[in-house]
């Protein structure tokens, strides 16, 4: 017996109306004034990463956001036939970077803050953040820089980049249990492991 997997309408409304938690509805009716824009450090090519049994793909391309003349980041799943699944939800401040863990359960990007278009309220984060297959938040932890031998230096807005960083790429292992960050430094590259 085989089933198909098709998204479901199991009745619990628009995004405005469903529960968010301590923040309220308050921050739900927020989300429709937030401008969106993909990270000053994005590299603006697109990103292909397939789910580890082969029948499910992620595209992350650009796309104009709508009045802000901004240009957002968008993931967007298909089934092997390249059929579209489902298209992500707006994220400001998403970058380049994409993995989709081979266990199948998340897919992994990054996103920058404290920008025009980038998430507000906390200026200098920069997090991981993980979705469901259904394009869906799944939740997020911070990137804490850290001095690693030196490579660090005070971010400074004079710097190349503005942060003093920028992440390149970031990778799954094979057996889902370690998620690995690429990081370009303004004096070179340097590597992190974030276990799961």
């Amino acid at each position: 017996m085989s089933f198909l997997d098709v998204p479901m309408n199991v009745g619990w409304g628009s995004k405005k109306t469903q529960f968010h938690g301590s923040l309220g509805k308050a921050a739900a009716q927020a989300t429709a004034t937030t401008k969106f824009g993909s990270s000053p450090d994005d590299d603006g090519l697109p990103r292909i990463s397939w789910r580890g049994d082969g029948t499910f793909f992620v595209v992350s391309s650009l796309a104009p956001s709508s009045s802000e003349g901004f240009v957002k980041r968008i993931l967007r799943v298909y089934d092997r036939q390249a059929v579209l699944q489902s298209t992500s939800e707006d994220v400001p401040g998403l970058e380049h970077t994409l993995t989709w863990r081979p266990s199948g359960n998340l897919i992994a990007s990054t996103q920058r803050f404290g920008f025009e278009g980038g998430g507000s309220g906390r200026v200098e984060r920069h997090d991981v953040v993980f979705f469901e297959r259904n394009g869906l938040r799944h939740g997020e932890f911070d990137l804490r820089m850290v001095d690693m031998g030196g490579k660090f230096k005070e971010l400074d807005s004079a710097d190349e980049r503005k942060w003093g960083y920028r992440v390149k790429e970031i990778a799954w292992s094979s057996d889902s249990n370690v998620l690995s960050v690429w990081i370009e430094h303004d004096d070179g590259d340097i590597g992190m492991c974030l276990f799961n």
